[in-house]
């Protein structure tokens, strides 16, 4: 078994400078010639400072997201507090045994690592592997130990760590690929290509060492890859930590942004959500020349209901309509609630005579199959008012007026029917 002598903090498993001497570029000792120093405790004291301050403020922003979207970011906390302990050990060389320095240490880096890519899957809806995860770290550990206790080669527990940081920065990288196929800026894409960096640097140090392997050797005696190694596990898992903390940023406002434009007691569009269908549908229908429809319903008598039944049983007939219009509309149609009693539904590649026969059905829909509230049958007769858009709707609120305008026709002749906007 190797041993480290008097003063020395290999982190690899080989003879390191006495305390207070540092290395010049190339990993030279003092006197060998090199410029720009590298003191490895130094670096490592960064390492544990920059991860327990990454934790506390992932700590902090935790407590700003819903309970719901919580659990991956606490998991992923959870690897990132692994990461001062393991920096600490790794430092610890010449304290502790080295067998235990370079296994445990390194290990938890890998299991911190593990935890973070198992977050990134549960994010993103994907299984989150924690077997094969905690399995292959444990493998890595083994091995780190046998190349360390009773085989030393230094290169054998580089391409132990490079072949393990691969697959756990590939699995984060992969995890995200969705968001890398996809332009402009997102959080899941910049978060994505920095493990995928982290990717590339790691193989770039497996293929130095599988090319010219060495039996001893330390990342003080860095080549390049060794360098960028080191940097990269001691800076980049803040960046990739600020890159998850801004996906679920990003999820949160999509989330917002979704309950914005659904309404709350029927779940079907808002008005916000009808305006961005709208605009959608109008523009392909004027690209593509194709017709389009708006059915405008209004409930005949859901005043009544309310003042003689009440509020809930008003809520009631709301939901019943909206799920029978969701049975008789096609998924490529669009049903929104513009308030009170009055919903619309948006019918692409289809004409007005068309959206005539669709409006009858659900009429007819209605009156089939009453509504039941605490065993008392409540009818829901509705006037429909139809519109096709024209070449001089110059806006969604042009097609809905006209819309509206047959549906008040309806009202006037008695409610329960269907009446045309007219053509032209």
């Amino acid at each position: 078994m190797e041993t480290a002598g008097r003063g020395e903090i290999d982190v690899n498993h080989t003879r390191l400078p006495p305390a207070g001497f540092s290395l010049g570029t190339g990993g030279q000792w003092p006197g060998h010639g090199g410029g720009m120093d590298l003191d490895v405790r130094s670096v490592m004291l960064v390492g544990v400072l920059l991860s327990a301050l990454t934790v506390l403020l992932l700590a902090q922003a935790g407590r700003a997201f819903p309970v719901e979207r919580r659990r991956h970011l606490r998991i992923w906390t959870v690897g990132l507090m692994l990461h001062p302990a393991a920096w600490a050990m790794l430092a610890s060389r010449g304290l502790v045994p080295d067998t235990l320095s370079i296994a445990l240490g390194n290990g938890l880096l890998l299991f911190g690592f593990a935890e973070m890519c198992r977050a990134v899957r549960g994010f993103q809806e994907l299984p989150e592997w924690r077997g094969r995860l905690w399995g292959g770290v444990a493998l890595a550990v083994l091995l780190l130990t046998v190349f360390a206790e009773w085989r030393p080669n230094y290169s054998a527990r580089v391409l132990v760590n490079s072949t393990s940081a691969m697959l756990l920065l590939g699995g984060i990288a992969w995890a995200l690929l969705p968001a890398l196929g996809r332009g402009g800026f997102s959080a899941a894409r910049l978060t994505g290509i920095f493990a995928a960096l982290g990717v590339a640097v790691a193989l770039w140090r497996f293929a130095e060492h599988a090319l010219a392997p060495r039996v001893s050797g330390s990342l003080l005696e860095a080549g390049p890859s060794d360098l960028v190694v080191f940097v990269y596990a001691c800076v980049g898992v803040m960046f990739l930590s600020l890159g998850f903390v801004l996906m679920h940023t990003e999820r949160a406002y999509e989330d917002l942004r979704r309950l914005a434009s659904v309404d709350s007691l029927t779940g079907v569009l808002a008005r916000s959500g009808l305006a961005d269908q709208g605009l959608r549908l109008i523009a392909e229908a004027r690209r593509h020349g194709r017709p389009l429809s708006a059915l405008l319903m209004d409930m005949d008598h859901f005043k009544s209901v309310n003042d003689s039944l009440g509020h809930q049983a008003g809520d009631s007939l709301l939901r019943h309509l909206a799920e029978r219009a969701r049975r008789v509309l096609r998924g490529e149609d669009a049903l929104a609630r513009l308030g009170g009693d009055e919903f619309v539904a948006l019918l692409p590649n289809t004409d007005a005579a068309g959206a005539r026969v669709v409006a009858e059905r659900l009429r007819e829909a209605l009156g089939q199959l009453h509504m039941r509230f605490h065993g008392e049958e409540v009818p829901a007769p509705l006037s429909i008012g139809v519109a096709q858009l024209r070449d001089d709707d110059d806006s969604l609120e042009a097609l809905l007026k006209r819309a509206d305008q047959a549906m008040y026709r309806a009202k006037r002749a008695g409610g329960d029917r269907v009446e045309l906007a007219p053509a032209g």
